[in-house]
């Protein structure tokens, strides 16, 4: 019983190893099928010592094949460290602390996490992530399995002292650190880029709004480090107000989900105090749509909002100012005018824009020695002052102070100038009036032009212009960001506080005030001053117009000191003048008896009226709203006005009103005081139609001068063509006695040579043989071509005579220059001479072709006419077609004449045609007329002489038959030549002459003359 139990037992312990070993290779295909899909490999190493100072060997009992791929080495090579061991392919700047890591990891008994890099097989670097744990225990190994079957392998707990192995993972993260290296130089570019921004930049979460970005611009704008702002939001930085704003605008930026711009905004820094920023925010938000982050940009715009404010404030100026401003470009071409300049000049900005005011205002009257002095200013391009003389659109001129400088750009390159210009018409009248009553009327203050002082909120100088600084006694450089106080005396201080108090609460007002100049004397003005406030309704500073009323506060002393004289003076007044007072409405209070006297008015008509009741009609209404405008100011007005009396009768008064001013500095009553200049105005029209009479006469005197002078020129121009002619006269006789004698005699010699030829040819026909001594005389002459040759000989010798014969009756028929009587004569002898005589220039030459001649005569008669001064004529208009011709000669350019009837020709052509003209004939004509010849009673003749050079332009046409006027160079030409011609064509013969030019289409000048009694 005991051994079958014991074998029963046996067998059993048999079946279970079995079962075990049935479910070991289980499990092992179920390892491998594992082992093969795990991302990385999976390793088991003993915790094993290979020397005395501890160095870890970690020999490896596993490596699944997985570690070949991150590596490049196959799993077999790290088993038992067969060829080598993993620890070898660590990076050798890693291993130290790879292994530390996993010693402390073993000493406390925790799994350890390790990154770090190795160098795989083909020497590439690649970074790997490994987890692990110590384990300890049995272990049991099945021989050729690659499961090592742990029959008792746990972690190792506190209690247990030691590892017995160590298992874990390896996985490739070579491209995850890749990205992340990746990833943190792209954040650190755009973190630099932000950091370096000029504009302030921060993050906040949409949790609470903290911040959690914060760059240098942000900590330089907002006066807040990075420490201080980072992980705080904005109730923690700023007061309540300021935060609960901010918190509300990031709230908009939730809600609407869209950038939220704020053009404006004002902040309250600890470092820098108020400040306008313009700002940008705008939501990012994660994969589900809900709020991440807010990104916001920020601004300071502080400065251009004050830069534009202090622009708009001079443009304000600009605008109201009485003067007119002009500003040009570098080349003087107007770029803008204000108002007041449109209304002196007359021009609106479109019509003067882009043009130089020299150009469109200066005239005939103004001064060429104040253009000459302007130019020079100019051309240096300092500042200067300049007083001239302009005309308005309409032609009328006016008096102007102009003041005139450069603009520079900031590198120092001229932008352009600016003029500021005064319409001074009205003082140059009267300035001379002015100084003799300046002593009289001394107590009276002149007005000045107004100084403009602004200033910023601290009342510290922002603009002055340069009368203020004038009347201050400094530069406008000087006063600029200097204090008001800095121009105050201590007395006047406290009141000064009240007034700067007074501004900031938006009340406007105007005082007297004291100011004291560079040299410590007092500035006694008049102050209006103008709060002025941003866009947010913060006071940005004042505008104060200055108006100096020092000479009248002296007089107000000197008045209030005199006060008794002034009554005794008012006695005196009263009897030499013509003096009204009215109230502050014009309303007449006082009239003296030379007013009753001068305008035929009771005192009772007067008193309670105005001084409409006297009016003229003669005066505008602007030129009494003018002299209200003036004395309602505190300004004494002077001008002339025209009065009517009761009865009609019409009176000149110089006039000048004086304002009484009030404590306020307000006028309270005006005193007018009128002298009669009736007389003067009279005496002055009667200068005036003086003038123009005397004007009249210059100029009808300068006419005779210049008649004269022509009378001269054409009788020393005539005198010149007798003697010509009388020269040509003398030469034609002389020539004329041998050369008819030439001519008398070449026919008998050809006779002679004739009958001489007859008898030798008797005499060969007789003789065939003639003897040794003949025949050798023939041979040496040549006898047979001088039988050829003679004849020709004598023929050319008769030509020449002939052709000399025709020159010698061309000169004595050119030559009737000083013929005083008119005769009938040949117009075409006249012509042909003139041609003859002019023939040398029409021939080739070097310089110049051939000109083509082209004459195309009518049928005339004998026209009765002044023969030698018709020849000067022709002389005169043939010349200058040959000159025309020659000048068109150097370029080659031919004219395709279309006023005269020449054929096109690509050479210079002359042509010449006469016809007549009968009693239906129209006018001449720039075309070819076709004639009507019905009509039996011819009228008159008309020569045309044309050629195909290069034309007249129309400005030369209008002065063409001018005395003197040429357009030749000097030496060649007088000037005389056609106006000679058309006084002997019109004046002389009762004819007409024309020239029909244009420039490219030639000329052609037509004569006509009446026939008379012709033959």
């Amino acid at each position: 019983m005991q051994i079958s139990s014991q074998s029963a037992q046996l067998k059993n312990n048999d079946t279970d190893r079995e079962d075990g070993s049935s479910f070991l290779l289980s499990s092992e295909k179920l390892y491998q099928t594992l082992v093969a899909n795990i991302p990385g490999a999976v390793y088991r190493c003993s915790c094993d010592f290979d020397d005395p100072q501890g160095f870890v060997k970690w020999t490896i009992g596993f490596m699944s094949e997985a570690i070949q791929e991150i590596s490049g080495y196959p799993s077999s090579d790290f088993i038992n460290d067969r060829v080598r061991s993993f620890a070898s392919i660590i990076h050798p700047e890693d291993r130290s602390r790879v292994e530390d890591t996993v010693r402390k990891s073993i000493a406390a008994k925790l799994p350890y996490i390790l990154e770090y890099r190795i160098v795989r097989a083909d020497g590439r670097i690649c970074w790997v992530y490994e987890k692990g744990q110590a384990v300890g225990g049995q272990v049991e190994e099945r021989q050729g399995g690659l499961l090592s079957a742990v029959a008792s392998v746990s972690p190792i707990s506190s209690s247990q002292s030691e590892a017995i192995y160590l298992h874990g993972v390896i996985l490739d993260i070579t491209d995850r650190k890749q990205a992340q290296s990746d990833l943190r130089n792209t954040q650190e570019f755009l973190n630099a880029v932000l950091q370096n921004l000029p504009i302030s930049v921060f993050i906040k979460d949409a949790v609470d709004q903290r911040f959690i970005y914060w760059n240098h611009a942000s900590e330089e704008l907002l006066g807040y480090s990075s420490d201080q702002v980072i992980g705080n939001n904005a109730a923690d930085l700023f007061d309540p107000k300021q935060a609960n704003y901010l918190q509300a605008q990031d709230l908009e930026v939730f809600a609407t989900r869209k950038c939220v711009d704020t053009p404006e905004e004002t902040i309250q820094l600890p470092h820098r105090g108020k400040r306008i920023l313009h700002t940008k925010k705008v939501p990012l938000f994660d994969e589900s749509g809900a709020p991440k982050y807010i990104v916001g940009i920020a601004q300071d715009i502080t400065e251009r909002q004050r830069l534009e404010t202090e622009l708009s404030r001079l443009a304000l100026v600009v605008k109201k100012t009485q003067n007119g401003v002009v500003i040009t470009d570098a080349e003087g071409c107007i770029e803008w005018v204000n108002e007041a300049f449109t209304q002196i000049s007359g021009y609106s900005i479109a019509e003067i824009q882009g043009q130089k005011p020299g150009d469109v205002l200066q005239g005939v009257q103004t001064d060429p020695l104040t253009i000459a002095q302007m130019r020079s200013a100019l051309a240096t391009r300092q500042p200067f002052d300049q007083e001239i003389y302009n005309y308005t659109k309409d032609g009328k001129g006016y008096w102007v102070a102009l003041s005139i400088a450069p603009i520079y750009q900031k590198n120092g390159e001229l932008e352009g100038f600016i003029a500021v210009q005064t319409d001074i018409t009205d003082r140059k009248q009267t300035e001379a009036e002015l100084r003799e009553r300046e002593s009289y009327y001394r107590c009276i203050v002149e007005t000045a032009s107004e100084g403009v002082w602004m200033f910023d909120s601290g009342s510290k100088t922002t603009f002055a212009n340069s009368r203020m600084a004038e009347m201050l006694g400094y530069t406008v450089d000087e006063i600029l960001g200097r204090s008001l106080f800095e121009f105050i005396d201590g007395d006047s201080r406290e009141i000064a506080e009240s007034y700067v108090e007074r501004r900031k609460q938006g009340i406007r007002e105007r005082h007297d005030f004291k100011f004291i100049r560079s040299d410590g004397s007092h500035l006694w003005a008049i102050v209006s001053a103008t709060p002025m406030f941003d866009s947010e309704g913060e006071f940005s500073g004042v505008l104060r117009m200055i108006t100096d009323i020092s000479d009248r506060k002296q007089a107000e002393a000197e008045l209030r000191q005199t006060l008794q004289e002034l009554e005794f003076e008012k006695f005196a007044l009263d009897q030499s003048a013509i003096v009204s007072t009215t109230n502050q409405f014009g309303i007449i209070s006082y009239v003296n008896d030379q007013f009753c006297e001068i305008l035929k008015y009771d005192r009772a008509e007067l008193i309670g009226k105005t001084h409409k009741i006297v009016n003229s009609g003669y005066h505008s209404p602007e030129f009494f709203q003018q002299l209200w405008s003036t004395i309602t100011q505190g300004n004494v007005w002077r001008g002339e006005i025209k009065n009517q009396a009761k009865d009609g009768t019409f009176f000149w008064l110089d006039t000048t009103i004086v304002p009484f001013l009030n404590s306020r500095g307000e006028p309270h009553q005006y005193v007018a005081i009128r002298k009669d200049i009736t007389d003067r105005k009279q005496a002055e029209e009667t200068v005036r139609l003086s003038e123009s009479q005397l004007r009249t006469k210059n100029q009808e005197l300068a006419k005779a001068l210049r008649d004269v002078q022509q009378t001269q020129s054409m009788m020393v121009q005539n005198e010149k063509m007798v003697s010509l002619g009388q020269l040509v006269a003398g030469v034609a006789h002389e020539i004329n006695n041998p050369v008819s004698f030439i001519y008398g005699n070449v026919q008998h010699a050809d006779d002679y040579f004739q009958d001489l030829l007859k008898t030798l040819q008797i005499y060969q026909q007789e003789y065939p043989k003639p003897n040794p001594r003949i025949q050798q005389e023939i041979d040496d002459i040549d006898l047979q071509f001088l039988l050829k040759d003679l004849p020709k000989l004598l023929g050319s010798m008769k030509m020449g005579a002939e052709r000399i014969r025709q020159i010698v009756l061309s000169l004595k028929n050119f030559s009737r220059l000083d013929e005083a009587e008119q005769k009938h004569v040949d117009i075409h002898e006249g012509i042909d001479s003139t041609l003859l005589i002019l023939q040398h220039r029409l021939k080739e030459t070097a310089g110049h072709p051939k000109i083509v001649l082209l004459k195309e005569f009518g049928n005339l008669p004998r026209v009765q006419c002044y023969a030698g001064q018709l020849n000067q004529v022709f002389m005169n208009i043939i010349g200058n077609a040959i000159d025309a011709l020659e000048e068109a000669m150097e370029t080659g350019n031919w004219a395709n004449n279309k006023l005269s009837p020449i054929p096109y020709c690509p050479s210079p052509t002359l042509r010449i045609c006469t016809e007549v003209k009968y009693e239906e004939d129209a006018s001449i004509q720039t075309e070819n007329i076709v004639y009507n010849k019905s009509s039996e009673n011819p009228t008159h003749i008309v020569i045309r002489i044309a050629d195909n050079g290069p034309g007249i332009p129309a400005e030369v046409h209008q002065r063409l038959f001018d005395p003197f006027f040429t357009t030749k160079e000097p030496g060649k030409g007088t000037g005389l030549g056609l106006s000679i011609s058309y006084q002997i064509v019109v004046d002389k013969h009762g004819g007409q002459l024309h020239c029909n030019s244009a420039p490219g289409q030639g000329t052609e000048f037509a004569i006509e003359i009446p026939i008379g009694n012709s033959q």
